[in-house]
């Protein structure tokens, strides 16, 4: 798997069928990803949300959560509106857009600079 070509996951399959669950929940730091039945994922996913709605994160909210309005296979606990979320990732890359100018700046000053 070292040679620079992209694979789909299987879900670990052979972890699976030998009672393991997949090695990116298993080494997920932060325990974000989690595996098991759907029904138990649902139920402390609810769980969390009543808890961080309590706390006063009126926005939170469960994206995906209902298989048949969105399809997804998957669902995320989100403190803000999607759209929101996908806003603010937009204006990271403009800010990172001017930081690596700024450093192909200094670098050609350096470069430049040195050959005097």
């Amino acid at each position: 798997m070292g040679d620079g070509r992209a694979w789909k996951c299987t879900m670990c399959y052979d972890r699976q069928k030998d009672g393991m669950e997949p090695a990116c929940a298993q080494a997920c730091p932060t325990d974000s990803i989690q595996y098991g039945p759907l029904d138990e994922l649902r139920e402390k996913a609810n769980g969390r949300l009543e808890m961080l709605v309590e706390a006063g994160a009126g926005g939170a909210r469960l994206y995906g959560a209902n298989e048949e309005e969105y399809g997804m296979g998957a669902f995320f606990l989100l403190l803000d509106d999607p759209e929101v979320v996908t806003r603010r990732y937009r204006d990271l890359w403009g800010s990172a857009a001017v930081a690596a100018g700024a450093l192909a700046v200094g670098v050609a000053a350096a470069f430049l600079g040195g050959r005097r």
